[in-house]
């Protein structure tokens, strides 16, 4: 009986003598995190959206602090960017470009044919796994507003064509939409930038003629018209060189047969003169 209770009363003795070992050792090899963590996590939008190549807000103001470039949260744009530059005493001249998302379809209800009827979750995602969704054209746009329903800033609204309306004042460009559409039709463009092709399709003009009214049948007039020498067909589709033509596409947005370039320009005070306004 004394042999177990001298086993026990030992074995009691070693537990509290490892538990205050490992105290002292948590103590000791204590990582303290650097203040400036906290710090820039307050300027940063707090959306955890992962547009910097972080996973969230967190572990992007950890890698700032380690070294990693502050002009990474497009969410937050050139005002966070400064605000974090400032925080770690460094000079930026690069606030980083401002950018928002834009839509590469205009196939709606009325531009685009059906194939069938949908009655399957009101999901983009959904629609794209079951069906291919409703409409003739398997590249476009499903209009379900998935996009819309994951943008945190509301800057997407759905029209009544069902095709993504995105606000570009209120557009930070953190790229949740671009994550969300099945169909990869969102792209993030720099906000200098008002001309894009409004199509995805990389189908042969015939087949896209068919099924759309507003798709890029690639007949090559853009590219063959353009001055600039800006606009390339790959893959079955005009790619633009923005740099190359700075931004002036206004040839190919002419010479387009099926309209499939947007332009978001705004009228001058000229334009709207002479249009009598």
């Amino acid at each position: 009986m004394n042999v177990f209770l001298t086993a026990s009363l030992g074995m009691v003795i070693l537990g509290l003598l490892f538990g205050a070992g490992l105290a002292v050792a948590s103590r000791a090899f204590q990582t303290q995190e650097d203040e400036r963590v906290e710090e820039i996590l307050e300027a940063l939008p707090g959306i955890n959206c992962g547009a910097c190549g972080y996973g969230g807000c967190r572990a992007y103001a950890e890698a700032v602090v380690e070294g990693e470039k502050v002009t990474l949260c497009t969410a937050g744009g050139p005002d966070v960017s400064e605000a974090i530059a400032e925080i770690m005493g460094v000079e930026t001249s690069d606030s980083g470009v401002q950018k928002r998302a834009v839509v590469h379809c205009q196939g709606g209800i009325d531009n685009c044919k059906r194939r069938s009827d949908y009655n399957g979750p009101e999901d983009c995602r959904a629609a794209d796994l079951i069906s291919g969704g409703p409409k003739e054209c398997l590249y476009g746009c499903l209009g379900f507003g998935t996009c819309a329903e994951a943008c945190p800033y509301g800057a997407i609204t759905m029209s009544g064509q069902k095709l993504p309306e995105i606000d570009a004042d209120k557009c930070t460009a953190c790229g949740i939409c671009v994550k969300a559409c099945p169909r990869d039709l969102i792209s993030l463009l720099n906000y200098e930038y008002k001309t894009y092709l409004g199509c995805s399709s990389p189908e042969s003009g015939k087949d896209v003629k068919s099924v759309c009214d507003v798709g890029c049948i690639t007949c090559g007039l853009c590219e063959k018209k353009d001055p600039n020498e800006a606009i390339q067909i790959k893959d079955g589709l005009p790619q633009l060189d923005y740099k190359k033509a700075s931004d002036d596409f206004s040839v190919a947005i002419d010479v387009c047969p099926m309209d499939s370039y947007v332009t978001e320009r705004k009228e001058s005070a000229s334009d709207k003169k002479a249009a009598g306004m």
